[in-house]
């Protein structure tokens, strides 16, 4: 049986989110899968600047399309597995994508030439985009009223592999930079038999691109963004985006060769802004949405974010580094879940999943152009200018979203 926006399925039919057995159920399996596939994927955060550089001599603007191209295949095939496991079942989707990762994982260990790297990115960022797969198989076992609470593991679940994995990847990167490509492998491989062995295929399908991730049509966008207040807001949501990932392929170079912090230090740096992060969204947030309006937490979260990036390169020290970051993750803390919000918000009923599903796409089109943007402004202007512009451009949005917000 397959359930979709136009038919009802009756409560029996849906597994629980919480029960006296929830250790037992998919969505618990489903839980430790994804944390333990996405720790895979932190432990390569930290460290593929610089063994892009170290191993290949790829300079900084190859360096910005090497750490873009995993978002770009994700972007491309997110919806592409969201239609397959439609099709022919999440499990099977889900296998496949964590085969692929892996293999990319594997082939990234075994890279010999930047050909080879770039290859393992890719084939990495194709499995990596079945978390449509992810996404729907959690919208399958939970209730419509738990479907939120569902959601909000999968955040978790990316939490915490984004905390953890850049720790293990510095740690790895000691014994020689094949060893964190084989460590996130076998992540891949141990979540792919979990897999295999324990998660059983739902006993009923919603349809996964609605769910998951909405559909991406030229003509409903261009509907949405003549909408001003969502059309600002999806605006704020994509340069944002854009702003802050100038940072993924920029900060863990400039804090290798300018400031002299090892590997192991920079994913160091990178858990500490995934803490940060995760605690503004899971804590801090719930007590001040309670005492501010959501357009003043998401201009201040701007504020923040613009001021963080800009500071980034007047390094003093490392206390004063970690005060900066946190700045910075307690804005992305901040806006992201309020952007979410007033996007939700602000559509119509009838294009929610429409509306979401442009504003998934919109971020991932930031998270592939703004390590792009940063490697050619690295290169080409200085070590500074990726910061800087990351910050202009935050300027700019803040701008114009106060003028608009507040009207």
């Amino acid at each position: 049986m397959v359930c979709d926006f136009h038919s009802t399925c009756t409560e029996h039919q849906r597994l629980p989110l919480f029960s006296d057995r929830f250790k037992k159920t998919p969505l618990a399996l489903i839980f430790s899968i994804v944390v333990i596939d996405l720790l895979g994927f932190g432990i390569i955060i930290p460290i593929l600047p610089q063994y892009a550089a170290r191993g290949f001599a790829a300079d900084d603007i190859t360096i910005g399309f090497l750490v873009a191209s995993y978002s770009f295949m994700q972007l491309l095939f997110t919806p592409v597995w969201g239609r397959l496991s439609d099709k022919f079942g999440r499990k099977p989707v889900l296998l496949m994508g964590l085969f692929l990762t892996m293999s990319g994982y594997i082939m990234f260990s075994f890279a010999d030439t930047l050909v080879l790297l770039f290859a393992s990115r890719l084939l990495s960022g194709v499995g990596g985009a079945n978390i449509s797969a992810a996404q729907a198989y959690i919208a399958d076992v939970t209730s419509l009223e738990n479907r939120a609470k569902g959601m909000g593991v999968l955040g978790a679940a990316f939490g915490l592999g984004f905390v953890f994995g850049p720790v293990m990847g510095g740690y790895f990167s000691q014994f020689g930079y094949e060893a964190p490509g084989y460590a996130a492998a076998s992540l891949s491989f141990i979540a792919l038999i979990m897999t295999a062995l324990f998660l059983p295929e739902p006993r009923v399908h919603l349809n996964a691109n609605a769910q998951a991730t909405g559909s991406f049509k030229m003509e409903q966008l261009w509907h949405t963004l003549k909408k001003k207040q969502t059309g600002m807001l999806l605006l704020f949501f994509f340069l944002s985006t854009f702003a802050y990932a100038n940072i993924y392929a920029t900060f863990p170079i400039i804090s290798n060769s300018e400031w002299g912090y090892s590997d192991a230090a920079v994913g160091l740096f990178f858990a500490f802004i995934g803490l940060v992060g995760a605690l503004t969204q899971g804590v801090i947030i719930r007590y001040l949405t309670d005492r501010f309006s959501e357009r003043t937490l998401l201009f201040a979260g701007g504020v923040f974010v613009m001021v963080g990036l800009t500071l980034i390169p007047f390094y003093v020290s490392t206390v004063v580094l970690l005060l900066v970051l946190t700045v910075l993750s307690l804005g992305t803390g901040t806006m992201a879940p309020t952007a979410m919000s007033m996007i939700s918000k602000s559509a119509d009923p009838e294009d929610q999943g429409g509306i979401l599903g442009i504003n998934q796409s919109l971020g991932a089109l930031g998270r592939v152009l703004g390590p792009i943007w940063g490697g050619f402004t690295f290169q080409v202007f200085g070590h500074s200018w990726p910061f800087f512009t990351g910050g202009a451009v935050m300027l700019i949005v803040i701008i114009l979203v106060r003028n608009t917000l507040w009207d």
